[in-house]
């Protein structure tokens, strides 16, 4: 099972963008807290529909739900294979 559920607040802005044809993905930072003075800081992509409506509702600071599920990306960098963990959101809930 692959299941992920975050209440959080934005620590970036929505960075929509168009891929693949049209496709389009959002990305942005969303702090968890853990305790008062601490908190933990997600990758969250949402696609299409989902995409565009959190590029037009969502700004850094306002707090939401996620529901969704991990993803590990690899990818290459200076000749270096990397890996980067993210939530892909099936759900996004404004709180």
């Amino acid at each position: 099972m692959n299941s992920v559920h975050l209440i959080g607040r934005l620590a970036t802005d929505v960075d929509v963008k168009e891929v693949n044809g049209g496709s389009k993905v959002s990305s942005f930072i969303l702090a968890v807290d853990r305790t008062q003075e601490e908190a933990d800081f997600f990758r969250i992509k949402a696609w299409n529909s989902q995409a565009e409506a959190a590029g037009e509702h969502l700004g850094k600071g306002r707090r939401i739900a996620v529901e969704g599920s991990l993803r590990q990306d690899v990818y290459e960098k200076d000749g270096e294979e990397r890996k980067a963990v993210s939530v892909v959101a099936k759900r996004l809930e404004y709180l």
